[in-house]
């Protein structure tokens, strides 16, 4: 009797004749099996070195895109935090200087702006 790969799942009745589920494909290379590594080793014996190399270089370059996602996206906020405290300043110096009339189109524009923005950003990552 074949034996059965314990990566794949077992159909659950016994006299189907339906082919086992194909494993999700995945990005990253996955590492060989045991039986598999030692056929490769035969054939090339620097091959393991290498693969382990590439899904280490793999992942490695995940971590670095996720931490270029994070950078921006801590860009982002600071950038709208920054805006949002500069219209605020905006509208006490208007008030200051009395010309809180000629100020008030500026600043509800740049804050109706600034929101849709956001908003356009937020949606469109969802």
């Amino acid at each position: 009797m074949r034996e059965q790969d314990p990566a794949t799942p077992v159909p659950e009745a016994a006299g189907a004749s339906a082919a086992p589920a194909a494993p999700a494909p995945s990005v990253m290379p996955s590492f060989p099996h045991a039986d598999e590594a030692s056929k490769w080793k035969e054939i090339e014996p620097d091959h393991l070195a290498w693969r382990r190399a590439l899904v280490e270089r793999q992942l490695r370059q995940e971590r670095l895109d996720q931490w270029t996602g994070y950078g921006f996206r801590l860009l982002e906020y600071a950038i709208v935090v920054g805006f949002g405290v500069a219209f605020v300043w905006l509208g006490f110096y208007a008030v200051d200087h009395k010309a809180s009339g000629q100020a008030a189109p500026l600043i509800g524009g740049g804050m109706a702006g600034l929101v849709s923005a956001v908003l356009a950003v937020r949606n469109r990552r969802n």
